[in-house]
């Protein structure tokens, strides 16, 4: 069985964002690493983490049905980390049993 982690990363806007999952699938906005929107993160649901006070820059690493990543500042501060996992849908993987006659 093949797994994967549903993930988008967007880099337009000049802050660090991250969204709740939405039917599944996580969203990454990654974008302070250029000139910086100071005090510009609307923190509404369904945020679940933002940084706008410093650039910043995403470390990812997959593993599996695991994605790891942290937000670190220009000090090094870790501003935002976890897991993203993900588990297989049996609707959308492609090595399932093939249907019998």
């Amino acid at each position: 069985m093949k797994y994967g982690v549903d993930v988008v990363f967007n880099g337009h806007e000049h802050f660090y964002e991250r969204m709740k999952p939405q039917k599944g699938i996580t969203y990454f906005i990654s974008g302070a690493g250029g000139q910086l929107r100071k005090g510009n993160v609307n923190r509404v649901d369904p945020m679940a983490a933002a940084f706008d006070t410093d650039r910043s820059f995403m470390l990812v690493e997959i593993a599996g049905k695991q994605m790891f990543f942290q937000a670190i500042s220009s000090t090094g501060k870790v501003v935002d980390s976890g897991v993203v996992e993900n588990v297989p849908d049996p609707k959308k993987t492609a090595d399932a049993a093939p249907a019998r006659p």
